[in-house]
This record gives structure tokens, sequence and C-alpha cells, in this order.
């Protein structure tokens, strides 16, 4: 092809190929998303799935620091409820924000390793209050080798 010619060639090429991509337009792909909110001691991270579905590790400390950052993540995944909350064990800065956290957002499913084993709480009087928000609710003691039910994720 003459030299000449090759700029014409390729501006007709890319005009081809943009006439082309205008004519098919590509559904955005839905990814997995993860938040992090740094709950200083522990962290809570939120997964949201390609298909909507939610979960949520621990909670953070009591106080409105942790559970602000939370809910920021929350808001900007632009939840309406947690469908399911694992707990990861019962120390402070793990599920110190549980109890305001469920006045906040509806949790659907709480999920734990059951009760707790240790000498004493390290939130007074969380297991009694625990079992009264999970009694609302769907609850699972998991065992090993247990899957959470989420769409898509195995």
């Amino acid at each position: 092809m003459p030299r000449h010619l090759i700029p014409i060639a390729l501006a007709a090429t890319l005009t081809h190929a943009a006439a082309l991509s205008a004519q098919q337009p590509v559904a955005p792909q839905k990814t997995l998303d993860i938040y992090i909110a740094d709950t200083e001691g522990g962290k809570a991270a939120l997964w949201v799935t390609p298909s909507g579905q939610s979960l949520l590790i621990d909670s953070g400390n009591p106080g409105s620091r942790d559970l602000d950052r939370v809910m920021a993540a929350v808001n900007d995944a632009g939840l309406k409820q947690i469908d399911f909350l694992i707990s990861t064990h019962y120390h402070v800065d793990h599920i110190g924000g549980l109890q305001e956290l469920s006045k906040r957002i509806p949790i659907a499913h709480y999920i734990d390793h059951g009760p707790n084993v240790e000498e004493r709480e390290q939130v007074q009087g969380f297991q009694a209050a625990y079992a009264e928000l999970y009694g609302k609710a769907k609850h699972t003691v998991v065992k090993p080798g247990d899957k959470i039910p989420i769409t898509g994720l195995d």
C-alpha cells in the first residue's frame, strides 16, 4: 500500500471500529466489593457479592468511632440490610458495636462459634443481648466445613 494511503486506511478502520462499538453496548460486569473499616484493635470487613448479597465480619468496638466507619462502608455499598454477620469471637474490638449496629441496619443472619467460653464477658451483658438479637433472625453456630450460602461464592 502506498505510504500516503496508510493514514486514510487507519482513519477508516478506527471509524468503523467506533461505529461497531457504539452499536453493541457492553453491560458493566458486577464485581465482588470488599470494604475494610479500621476498628483500631480489630477490623470489620464488609463483602458485597456480584449478586448483591452482603457479609460483614465483626462489628468493632463500642461507641460511634467504629460504628460510623462500618456504617460508612454499608452506605457506600448502598445496602438496606446486612445479609450475614460473622462474629469471629467475643472480644470487645470485634463485637462491641454489634448491639448498636443492629439498631441502625437490619441483620438477617448471625453466625458465630457458639457460647462464650471465656471466664468473663468483655462486653458486660453481651451474651444475653446477643441471644435476643439472633432470636429475631436466623442464627448459625458454625462447625468446621460449614459454608455460608452466598450466591456465586464458595
